[in-house]
C-alpha cells in the first residue's frame, strides 16, 4: 500500500498529465483547424468563452480586485506568458506538425525553468540528472529540425523560410510556457487560489487578439463545423484542460512539470493518425521517443530526490511568501 504523503505527492503530477491527454488531442484537432482558420479567429472564440466562465462562476469577486491588487506585476506577467503562448502554439501549428511542435516546445521548456529557476526559484536547485535529461532533449530537437528540414516530417517538405518560422515562434512559446509556469506557482504561493488565477489570466489575450484579427483580416464565417471546433477547443481543451494544469502546477515543483509535458508527445504523434492530410513519419517518432525518454529520466531523477527525503537547506534561502488559503474557508476553496 502506497503511504500517504507518496499518494499526496502523486495528486499534482496525476493532474499535469490528465492536462497532457486533453492537450495532445486538442494541438491535432487545432493543427487541422489552422489550415482553414486564422489562430487569431480560433483564440477570440474559445477564449471569450471560457473568460467569461471563469468569472461568472468565481464568488468572491471582491477578494479577486484585493489580490490582484496585492499581486499586479505577477498577474500582469501571466497574462504577458499566457498571451504568447497560445497565440505562439497556433502559428506554429500552420507550419509544422502538431508532434514536432510539442516536441520543440516542450523540449525547451526544461532547460529554460531550469535557467529561470536560478533567477525566480532560488531556493530550488535543478538535478544533475534533470540538467542532463535537459541536454538529451536539445539534441533529439535537433534531429527533429534536421528531419523537417529533409522534408521528412509528417508534413513533408517545408521552405526554409517557414522552418526558422515555426522555430521562432516555438521558442516564444516555450520560454511563455515556462513563465506560465513560474508565475502561477508564485502567485499561488502567494495567496490566490487556482479559481482567481484563471479569472484573471486571459484578459491581456481577449484585449489583444482582436487588434491582430482586423490587422490581418483574419474574419472567418460561423459553421457548423467549425462552430463545434471551437466550442471543444474552449469547454474541454481550455476551461477543463487550463484547470487540471492549474491544480497539478500548485501541488508541483516547475521542473517536473516541465518533464511531464513529455508525454504530449506521444500521445500527439497518435491522435495525428486521425489527420488524413498528415503521413507519419518514422524520424518523427524516434525524435519523440528520445525526448519522451529524457523527460522521464528527469521526472524520475526529481522522484527519487523526494523519496529519498528533504534535501540540504539552500545556500540562498527562498523569498519570503505569505501562506497558502486555508482549505476550509468558504470563499477560498478550489473545488
Amino acid at each position: 500500500m502506497i503511504p500517504s504523503d507518496r499518494r499526496a505527492a502523486l495528486v499534482g503530477p496525476l493532474f499535469v498529465l490528465g492536462y497532457c491527454v486533453i492537450n495532445s488531442l486538442k494541438s491535432v484537432l487545432e493543427g487541422s483547424l489552422v489550415q482553414s482558420l486564422s489562430p487569431e479567429f480560433i483564440v477570440v472564440n474559445s477564449f471569450a468563452l471560457a473568460q467569461a466562465f471563469y468569472l461568472l462562476t468565481l464568488p468572491d469577486k471582491r477578494g479577486l480586485l484585493a489580490d490582484v491588487r496585492r499581486c499586479l506585476s505577477d498577474v500582469v506577467m501571466l497574462n504577458i506568458s499566457t498571451a504568447v503562448c497560445w497565440l505562439a502554439f497556433l502559428y506554429a501549428f500552420t507550419v509544422l506538425e502538431p508532434a514536432v511542435v510539442n516536441a520543440l516546445i516542450n523540449g525547451l521548456v526544461p532547460a529554460i525553468t531550469i535557467l529561470l529557476g536560478f533567477r525566480l526559484r532560488p531556493g530550488v536547485k535543478a538535478l544533475p540528472l534533470e540538467i542532463a535529461a535537459a541536454a538529451g532533449m536539445l539534441a533529439a530537437m535537433g534531429f527533429l529540425l534536421l528531419a523537417a528540414f529533409r522534408g521528412s516530417s509528417a508534413i513533408g517538405e517545408i521552405s526554409g523560410g517557414a522552418l526558422v518560422f515555426g522555430v521562432v515562434v516555438c521558442v516564444f512559446a516555450s520560454t511563455s510556457l515556462s513563465g506560465i509556469t513560474y508565475y502561477t506557482k508564485r502567485l499561488g504561493e502567494a495567496g490566490m487560489t487556482v479559481r482567481q488565477i484563471l479569472a484573471t489570466r486571459f484578459v491581456l489575450l481577449l484585449v489583444s487578439t482582436p487588434v491582430l484579427l482586423v490587422a490581418r483580416e483574419g474574419y472567418e464565417t460561423y459553421t457548423p463545423r467549425n462552430v463545434l471546433a471551437i466550442l471543444a477547443i474552449s469547454l474541454v481543451g481550455v476551461i477543463v484542460s487550463i484547470y487540471l494544469l492549474q491544480q497539478g502546477i500548485m501541488r508541483t515543483e516547475p521542473i517536473t512539470v516541465s518533464m511531464l509535458f513529455g508525454t504530449n508527445l506521444l500521445i500527439t504523434y497518435i491522435a495525428q493518425f486521425l489527420d488524413p492530410r498528415l503521413h507519419q513519419s518514422g524520424e518523427t517518432l524516434v525524435g519523440v521517443l528520445v525526448l519522451s525518454a529524457a523527460m522521464c529520466l528527469g521526472t524520475w531523477g526529481r522522484w527519487r530526490a523526494g523519496a529519498a527525503g528533504p534535501a540540504a537547506p539552500a545556500t540562498t534561502p527562498p523569498p519570503p511568501t505569505e501562506p497558502l488559503p486555508e482549505r476550509d474557508a468558504p470563499a477560498r476553496t478550489d473545488p
